[in-house]
């Protein structure tokens, strides 16, 4: 299929009109560079723009770098280490390896494929290659100088000038080898921006360093006045809307409001900050997740218009309560997928984009995966803004900066003594008083930060008191957790309004982490352009924890130039969400596979045994027809598990799949019931970081079955050696307890397919005797007695029948969401009442029953 059968026939034209524009952008593009202009008002600017007050920016000063190296001794070192890499020209860029590079660095070249790109018209240039074989990224990535900002921040610990030099020498040679809008690097206005915004930092780090002079910012606000009106010009727009117009935004918003002495400063301001807002509104559900379906990219967004807004608060510009609560949205997202150990997981592509990386790691998967740091930013530059903020604000308010954990060098880095007095409030609430110390004896919480005793709590807080299970149905995003027990689950559309451009085929599949370990992975992304084959594998079906039908995508995956498009097959329909204390369910289907011949219809229940501390995974699969011929019909299936790098090995003797790691925790996958799947192992592929392919194993459940059909599996994690008859009891109960919720429900009806589920189909044999433990009722809600099997209504019914003792339902017919447009792209029918007092959709089937007022809330959307 190609990339343009996979378009939208809503978007087609538009698509089409794009195409016809850069066509005749190339043929009508300039053949030679203009000079840089540096003319008498530039050079006015560059000989006072060091001395002024006003506009501020954050305060990035030799005593701000003090005090964060004495709360993070260790960051100092880290930092020196790496800038006087950068200093010698070595660098790993996106998953290179450490590369020497010239003494004057080639920024329009690929240096690891060694493919260069001349100097000519960006419209001229051709970027990729459809066979792949090179990078353009790499380039990119160089001439976004996050570098610099390293080079920056040894310089305020050190006041060594060798760091200051070299960030003028690097810019100076980037200007004068890369003439406006000639060469690769200007090619991409995200990598424009992106410039922008850390040359802007750079300079704020080095603002009291001698190598400033007036020739270098007469010629760098020079280059910053081209930046300005490229992105001006070149905002983005076209179909589909992506981060790439949020971060041109906010470079412009940085321009304007740091640069008021520039004639095209008002402009570029009001646009930036006007249609960053609009732009966020737009791209980001009501529920905080960003539409490009990808966590990666979520961050990329968050990052951006957190570091516009925090630059706002400096310069007493007013935030509107619409973008607080949108951001505050946005953080409620990342506190809730952060895994217990305090990395993301993959869900989407992972790009690894940011606008800036002020925080120092010395692994580069943290840089990669901790986003916690825009936790801690965001306390401060949202929570300032409440009125309680000259006093004391509590710091379980929203949990943010609790949930941030010790990720607070963004925030240092921005509003340094208030990070500090906010962390502290962190540290009193998170350290337990020791036992028998007087109260005024002063105790050290951390290295270099030590506080009295009576300031420490008598019951420390934990994570586990500020997360807990949580949806984002507009995004499609549900996490099962409770303690460091951890299950997100991806049940969102394409995004991108339908386009598909950072989406993977994860329909339904999870990630799990228990007990401080990762078990169960999303392999990440690898590659873009320059491997199209390993990008399309990375995001198909095979690589993700969900159930595939022979070797089908669950969407359409295009051919040739699709390589960011992939066809909205499949819309999933959310049946029943159920967080309590004692268990989460989650029931959900899809309709991918309604293609295929035979057509069918894929239904996952999750149910999280929150004492039992295990997963049931029960897997319908339906014929998409009701006719009797196809209900008859067998097809192929194979239900994928995609495993962190550990040791794992097959049990044949229980049809099980089981982790063997010599410490800590392990994982075991075990079928219950008639289970007509045969395991098997296979060497796969994990992508940590952008760039870097590492082994890791699968396990695969393959065969053929009759539809109707049902699968059940149990994911049972555990820390020390068990016994397979406990585990299957384990199992057992929890099925029992699973059938006992379930049973009272609405089943499911997917009208447009004709599907009915009913509400219970395993039949697993239940040798043992054993009862159902009381806990897991006595702490749910009342249950209502099991009903007759639910027809599908017609058109002269409007109540459901043969429901003794139960009054008759009215119909309610769900309200249309306001963030679908159009054609409704994703079914979610929903009702927040609680079990006794439930109403349920009889036309879909589909309820959400919330916990009682004694329980946490799962969902606050």
């Amino acid at each position: 299929m190609s990339a343009q059968k996979s378009v939208s026939t809503q978007h087609l034209a538009q698509v089409t009109w794009q195409r016809i524009l850069k066509g005749v952008r190339a043929r009508t593009a300039p053949t030679k560079p203009r000079a840089i202009k540096v003319g008498s008002s530039v050079q006015e600017i560059a000989a006072q723009i060091r001395m002024r007050q006003i506009p501020r920016f954050y305060g990035l000063i030799p005593e701000q770098a003090a005090l964060l190296a004495k709360f993070f001794p260790e960051v100092y070192y880290i930092t020196i280490e790496q800038a006087d890499k950068i200093k010698a020209h070595h660098f790993d860029v996106l998953g290179s390896g450490e590369h020497e590079l010239a003494r004057e660095i080639d920024w329009h070249t690929d240096f690891k494929s060694r493919h260069t790109w001349p100097v000519e018209h960006f419209n001229r240039l051709k970027l990729t290659d459809p066979k792949g074989g090179y990078d353009v990224r790499v380039p990119w990535e160089l001439s976004r100088f996050y570098h610099a900002v390293r080079l920056g921040q040894a310089y305020l610990y050190t006041l060594d000038e060798s760091y200051a030099q070299e960030i003028v020498d690097q810019i100076t040679h980037w200007i004068k080898a890369n003439p406006y809008e000639f060469g690769v690097n200007w090619a991409d206005s995200m990598t424009v921006a992106i410039r922008t915004v850390n040359w802007i930092w750079a300079y704020y780090c080095i603002l009291e360093s001698e190598t400033l002079t007036t020739s270098f910012l007469a010629l760098w606000l020079a280059s910053l006045r081209e930046h300005g009106e490229y992105l001006l010009k070149r905002l983005d727009t076209s179909w589909p809307r992506t981060s790439r117009l949020v971060v041109s935004l906010a470079a412009l918003a940085y321009l304007g409001i740091m640069f008021p002495e520039f004639s095209e400063a008002a402009r570029w301001k009001s646009v930036g900050l006007n249609k960053l807002w609009e732009e966020l509104e737009r791209q980001v559900y009501p529920d905080g997740m960003s539409y490009e379906a990808s966590i990666s990219y979520h961050r990329l967004n968050t990052e951006t218009a957190l570091s516009v807004a925090g630059l706002c608060v400096v310069n007493g510009i007013p935030l509107l309560e619409t973008v607080q609560a949108r951001l505050r949205s946005m953080l409620d997202v990342i506190m809730t997928y952060t895994q217990p150990n305090g990395l993301a997981p993959n869900l989407g592509d992972t790009g690894d984009e940011r606008l800036h990386i002020l925080t120092v790691h010395s692994d580069p998967l943290s840089t990669s995966h901790d986003h916690r740091h825009l936790l801690a930013l965001g306390s401060l530059v949202l929570e300032r803004e409440l009125s309680e903020w000259a006093g004391f604000i509590e710091p379980t308010t929203r949990g943010w900066s609790i949930a941030a954990g010790e990720e607070w060098q963004d925030a240092f880095w921005c509003f340094a003594s208030d990070a500090a007095a906010r962390f502290t409030d962190v540290l009193t609430r998170t350290v337990q008083r020791p036992d028998a110390v007087a109260s005024d004896n002063w105790v050290d919480v951390r290295r270099g930060v030590r506080v009295q005793a009576r300031a420490l709590a008598r019951r420390p807080v934990g994570l586990e008191d500020i997360v807990d299970t949580r949806s984002f149905e507009a995004g499609g995003l549900y996490v099962m957790r409770n303690k460091d027990f951890h299950l997100m689950i991806d049940a969102g559309p394409v995004g991108q309004d339908g386009a598909g451009g950072h989406a993977h085929n994860d329909t339904l599949g999870i990630t799990l982490a228990a007990y401080g370990k990762i078990f169960l992975i999303d392999p990440g992304s690898y590659l873009y352009s320059s491997d199209p084959s390993a990008r399309n594998e990375f995001r198909s079906t095979a690589y993700h924890n969900t159930l595939q039908i022979a070797d089908e995508e669950i969407n359409r995956i295009p051919d040739g130039n699709g390589l960011f498009r992939m066809t909205e097959d499949a819309r999933v329909t959310i049946h029943h969400w159920i967080s309590q204390s004692a268990y989460d369910l989650f029931d959900a289907s899809h309709d991918g596979y309604a293609r295929l011949d035979p057509g069918v219809v894929h239904r996952r229940q999750i149910w999280f045994d929150k004492s039992a501390k295990l997963w049931l995974l029960h897997d319908q699969l339906r014929a998409s027809s009701d006719a009797e011929d196809e209900v008859k019909r067998e097809v192929e299936i194979s239900l994928w598990f995609h495993f962190n790098a550990m040791p794992i090995r097959m049990d044949r003797t229980n049809n099980a799949i089981r982790t063997e790691s010599d410490q800590g925790a392990n994982l075991i996958v075990l079928p219950l019931g008639d289970f007509p799947l045969r395991p098997s192992l296979e060497d796969g592929w994990q992508s940590p970081r952008y760039g870097v392919k590492e082994k890791s194993p699968v396990a695969r459940y393959s065969g053929t079955v009759k539809l109707p059909a049902d699968l059940v599996v149990m994911l049972y994690p555990h820390q020390a050696e068990v016994d397979f008859k406990v585990v299957r009891a384990a199992g057992r109960a929890a099925l029992i307890s699973f059938k006992k919720v379930l049973a009272p429900l609405p089943a499911p009806l997917i009208e447009s397919r004709g599907v009915t589920f009913d509400r219970w189909q395993p039949q697993v044999k239940d040798t043992t005797q054993y009862k159902t433990p009381s806990r897991v009722l006595t702490q749910t809600q009342p249950l209502i007695p099991p009903k007759e099997k639910v027809k599908a209504p017609t058109e002269k019914q409007t109540d459901v029948p043969h429901q003794p003792k139960l009054k008759k339902l009215p119909k309610i017919r769900p309200q249309p969401k306001p963030w679908l447009k159009g054609e409704t792209k994703k079914q979610i029918e929903t009702s927040n009442q609680a079990l006794p007092d439930k109403r349920a959709d009889q036309r879909s089937g589909s309820t959400v029953i919330s916990p009682s007022q004694s329980d946490k809330s799962s969902s606050e959307t």
